[in-house]
């Protein structure tokens, strides 16, 4: 459940400035609890520590951690609030509450309670970077960049500064400069596997093979993670596709080749990854593989059923094998899945005309 940011926000000033004038009628006991919460053990237990301690501010924030888990926001989003009402002092429940504030949709809200943390910690590093993020991920990046600022003077070392400051500058367009900080984040910490993320995402499109060794770096961190092995394989793609469309056919393939070994590497680690499955289909395709190209979407569909692009492309594949019916059957069902789909629908057409 999300709350409209205007409303959450009103909410949350209320009660952070309200008065601590909260009586025991006011508290939530096991006759008010629905039956979910009911049968949850946890639940009930704290409820009845709520109700023999109602003035007690660490029973309402941990249980309104046992709501969020059972995704019941408003309860916990009240919880949290009586926490705060009976100690204002806490720093932790404004923590929650700005985090509780982001899942139900309320960048100002969240803001605003850290805020509050600031009021009385002007120095706190993790209230500082944490807003600094809450304002780049609302686009604010001036206000970003401040509390960035503010967060060097106290501790010039810590390499999230740094990151955080990369992304802004990112989306800024100043990739110069990102990069500089991006740098800068992994030369203070050399197992910063994000911002090696970001220093080969900025270097994909930049000459030569740096986007790669930084996603290296970030597989040798971390070789679980999907997110490294794509990049790096989609770097490889995105280059053939470019030497493809200049009809330079040899590096084409070549960098075809060092794109299917990483997409097989990412399968490796995770066999449901669908969009490997397809892009690795587009690249035989391009090949005139089209059995290997065939056998690739299949994986994609039989990975995600839902995929509307696996089904049209697996649709061209039959369809340039001579094989119409099974085609048509792809492009109706890529339709059903997305029926503005244009490119089904006009294949499925041209199909239909040429019977």
């Amino acid at each position: 459940m999300k709350f409209s940011g205007v409303v959450w926000l009103l909410t949350v000033v209320l009660i952070v400035s309200s008065c601590k004038n909260k009586t025991e009628k006011n508290l939530p006991n096991a006759d008010t609890l629905s039956s979910q919460e009911l049968s949850d053990p946890q639940i009930r237990a704290l409820t009845e520590r709520v109700n023999a301690d109602p003035n007690n501010p660490e029973n309402y924030f941990l249980r309104s951690g046992a709501f969020l888990q059972a995704n019941n926001i408003r309860a916990a989003f009240k919880d949290l609030s009586m926490a705060i009402a009976l100690d204002s002092s806490n720093l932790k429940y404004y923590f929650a509450m700005a985090d509780l504030s982001l899942k139900g949709g309320s960048a100002p809200a969240a803001i605003l309670a850290f805020n509050q943390v600031l009021h009385r910690e002007p120095n706190n590093m993790e209230a500082l970077i944490k807003l600094s993020k809450v304002y780049f991920y609302d686009k604010d990046y001036s206000n970003s960049l401040i509390q960035l600022s503010k967060a060097e003077e106290v501790d010039k070392s810590n390499p999230e500064i740094w990151f955080v400051r990369g992304l802004n500058l990112k989306e800024m367009g100043d990739t110069t400069r990102a990069i500089i900080a991006f740098q800068r984040a992994v030369a203070m910490k050399t197992d910063f596997y994000d911002s090696y993320i970001q220093l080969g995402l900025i270097h994909m499109k930049k000459p030569g093979d740096l986007a790669a060794k930084y996603f290296d770096n970030a597989i040798r961190l971390d070789s679980t993670s999907v997110e490294a092995y794509y990049d790096k394989a989609k770097f490889y793609q995105d280059r053939g596709d470019a030497a493809f469309g200049n009809e330079q056919f040899d590096a084409a393939d070549a960098n075809y080749e060092l794109s299917k070994d990483v997409y097989r590497q990412l399968v490796t680690v995770n066999p449901q990854y669908e969009n490997a499955y397809f892009n690795l289909g587009f690249i035989f395709l391009r090949q005139d593989s089209l059995d290997a190209a065939f056998r690739m979407f299949d994986f994609a569909i039989k990975a995600n059923p839902q995929y509307a692009e696996a089904y049209y492309y697996r649709g061209l594949v039959s369809l340039e094998k001579g094989n119409k019916e099974p085609a048509m059957a792809d492009f109706r069902q890529a339709l059903i899945l997305k029926p503005d789909y244009e490119l089904a629908k006009k294949e499925l057409g041209n199909t239909n005309e040429s019977k």
